[in-house]
């Protein structure tokens, strides 16, 4: 877990990781949301709904937005992060059990009376493409 104060994150700075869905990420995401939504658990549904271009069910969307707060909380800035707010999430492309996502973050800017640091961040899956881009405000509280 990195550790980055205020002072020590400059405008530009990047930090990334990667990280397989499962089907077990799956399985424990469902029973914590409550969502059962067939798109999320039913291979026929997800291939019939999505016109035979999904290959199996599709990864819960909130699942693949959740790394975006490990991002904070782990990487950028770490120990002393406190997400204040998203400007920006959407979701580009559909994730699924297998897929292995980088997922990586710059900061842009810096407010300094507040404390607070924007990031743009990104999706990637292992294909290179974009599957959900983001920008976050968050507060680095050291």
């Amino acid at each position: 877990m990195n550790r980055y104060t205020f002072s020590e994150i400059t405008v530009g700075a990047k930090e990334a990781f990667t990280r397989e869905i499962t089907q077990e990420m799956e399985d424990q995401f469902r029973k914590i949301s409550g969502d059962e939504n067939p798109l999320h658990q039913d291979d026929g549904f997800a291939q019939e709904i999505g016109r035979g271009k999904f290959p199996g069910h599709v990864a819960f969307g909130m699942l693949t937005a959740s790394l975006y707060s490990t991002l904070a909380g782990v990487y950028l800035p770490g120990r002393y992060s406190l997400i204040h707010s998203f400007e920006e999430l959407s979701f580009l492309k559909p994730v699924f059990a297998g897929d292995i996502l980088t997922v990586t973050g710059e900061v842009f800017e810096k407010e300094e009376a507040l404390g607070l640091i924007r990031i743009k961040a990104v999706i990637r899956n292992q294909e290179n493409k974009m599957v959900s881009r983001a920008k976050m405000k968050v507060l680095v509280m050291k």
